[in-house]
């Protein structure tokens, strides 16, 4: 009875090693649960076509902002250097092709509309050409003003001149004679050789040149003497003044 109780007990320790090993899935079917593959998940139509429209989108966009920023337009543009209150002929323009959103540009189809005005600024080669430099009648007529010729000298006129600089014009002193200060006068055509090459510099270039100044009318026959006995100096007040500026021109002939 004792051997049949052992047996007993060591049949029933079997069957448990045998059930937590198949618990663990050893040595026998492993749980259902345990060899089962997890399903793939699915992905949401809406959310993939949404990411495609994204991308689509996006590329679409990009393409319109390169050919937006490619966008060129035919505008005028100044074909060689032109001295303020120049009349502004076919010859002085030409056409190029720029990107740009001002309207101050002049587009070439406005060619027209710009032809027999006046430059009240110096323009200079290959400068866009827009609607602030040009004036519709001509800034050197009528008024108080004359235009003179002044022969230039070495070591009297300033480095540079050039269309659109103020000077001030001074009768260089002779003897017991002082200098006399006679204009603030603005210089409308640039120094020019006798050759006729423009010289915009100072120095020794500018020996045997002359420039056309704008100066008060009342002082314009003693600058034409002054110059004719070679007695100019100039001296540098500003640059870049348009011609229309016309109130910065001053007789200092009282000023003695």
């Amino acid at each position: 009875m004792s051997m049949r109780t052992s047996t007993d007990s060591v049949g029933d320790a079997v069957q448990d090693r045998q059930r937590a090993r198949t618990a663990r899935g050893v040595g026998g079917r492993a749980a259902p649960s345990a060899a089962r593959p997890t399903p793939p998940r699915r992905r949401r139509p809406a959310v993939a076509l949404l990411g495609v429209l994204l991308i689509v989108g996006g590329a679409a966009l990009a393409g319109l902002l390169a050919l937006r920023m490619d966008s060129r337009d035919p505008v005028l543009v100044v074909a060689t250097d032109v001295p303020a209150g120049t009349e502004i002929t076919r010859d002085m323009l030409r056409e190029t092709n720029v990107a740009t959103e001002s309207d101050l540009i002049v587009p070439s189809g406005a060619l027209s509309s710009v032809l027999g005005t006046y430059s009240r600024v110096p323009l200079v080669e290959g400068q866009l050409l827009d609607t602030t430099m040009l004036v519709r009648t001509n800034p050197l007529s009528g008024g108080q003003r004359a235009e003179v010729g002044v022969p230039l000298v070495e070591g009297r006129v300033p480095d540079d001149l050039d269309s659109g600089d103020l000077v001030r014009v001074v009768r260089i002193g002779e003897g017991e004679t002082p200098s006399q200060p006679l204009a603030l006068a603005l210089v409308i055509r640039p120094p020019v050789s006798s050759g006729g090459g423009g010289v915009l510099g100072g120095g020794s270039d500018a020996k045997g040149s002359a420039a056309t100044l704008l100066v008060p009318l009342e002082v314009a026959d003693a600058i034409v003497d002054a110059a004719g006995n070679n007695r100019i100096g100039m001296s540098l007040v500003d640059r870049g003044v348009a011609v229309t500026d016309s109130d910065r021109l001053r007789s200092l002939a009282s000023a003695r």
